[in-house]
């Protein structure tokens, strides 16, 4: 699986790379394990301090219904990977490379070095924040169609404007997005067109489509007073499938990222074509890792969603 050399900031696994999950993979009490480490629970409360929000009761509420509102979701969910990362360091384990979905791409820039976890937390409260605003909860909402390609998706969704293709995951998974009577109309279109199935998702607004535009707007003011650094590693932009190519670039991507697709398959095939072959997603649940089986077939994946996972984690030498 992964192959160690040795570096002075520890073993580095130079064939592996992070993968940091989105909204929907929240789950109530993600956070209580994480927070019993010392170190962890430090960073939290700096967290809190830079973001202004009660970032503990949002990683150890047991209420779905909280936890599934964009505002709340994506802060805890970044953190969380960030805190994960943590831990995976301690152990010595540093990635080649790195992607994140969606919001996931905050905290895979954040373990690329590229912003501190304060200030990304504070970024990401006000995306979800602006997200929300922009598309109050039960007015919009996403969907993943199965077993039908995405061009046959385009064609099928073709002349809509309340829903549109905004997550190219997979060559046989694409996730739509648009208002809640854009998606019935979507389904109803994809239904004849041949797919398998067409899945609701989690998540509360409807993600990298034109209904963001004002959302991405606001963001963009607050991505501005963010200090970014260029990655010290590769990590995978959704806007191109491609690494981020500078700190002062990084406001306008992740800006558009907002309002556009996300195009997840070529992420995973820049990082293929880096010459990574061992994958970690790094947060809860197993979403990013059971696309793995069609996006890189033969390459190791697994998943660590708490400390006993980290601490468990088993990378051939």
């Amino acid at each position: 699986m992964g192959r160690w050399r040795e570096a002075p900031e520890g073993l580095v696994a130079s064939s592996i790379a992070f993968l940091f999950p989105g909204q929907g993979s929240q789950q109530p009490g993600m956070g209580t394990e994480l927070l019993q480490d010392e170190e962890v629970s430090a960073l939290c409360d700096r967290c809190e301090s830079a973001a202004g929000v009660d970032l503990r009761r949002l990683l150890t509420t047991d209420s779905d219904d909280e936890l599934r509102l964009t505002q709340n979701a994506q802060p805890a969910l970044c953190f969380v990977g960030i805190a994960l990362t943590l831990l995976l360091r301690r152990r010595g384990i540093e990635p080649a490379g790195a992607a994140g979905h969606s919001v996931g791409e905050y905290a895979a820039l954040a373990a690329g070095g590229a912003v501190t976890a304060p200030q990304v937390i504070k970024a990401v409260v006000e995306r979800g924040k602006a997200m929300a605003e922009a598309a109050p909860a039960g007015t919009s909402s996403m969907a993943a169609v199965l077993g039908l390609d995405a061009q046959a998706i385009e064609v099928a969704l073709a002349g809509m404007n309340d829903a549109w293709p905004a997550n190219y995951n997979t060559p046989t998974q694409t996730v739509i997005a648009g208002t809640m009577t854009g998606l019935e109309v979507a389904t109803q279109r994809l239904q004849v067109a041949g797919a398998k199935r067409v899945i609701p998702l989690n998540v509360s607004a409807a993600f990298h489509t034109p209904l963001m535009a004002p959302a991405a707007e606001r963001l963009r003011a607050a991505l501005d007073r963010v200090e970014w650094r260029s990655p010290r590693i590769p990590v995978m932009a959704n806007l191109t499938g491609r690494a981020h190519q500078g700190g002062d670039r990084i406001p306008h991507v992740m800006e558009m990222q907002l309002r556009s697709p996300v195009r997840w398959a070529a992420c995973i095939g820049s990082l293929l074509e880096m010459g990574c072959d061992t994958f970690v997603e790094v947060g809860p649940k197993r979403a990013l890792t059971g696309m793995m089986r069609e996006l890189a077939p033969g390459r190791a994946a697994s998943a660590v969603a708490t400390p006993t996972a980290v601490q468990e984690l088993e990378l051939t030498a």
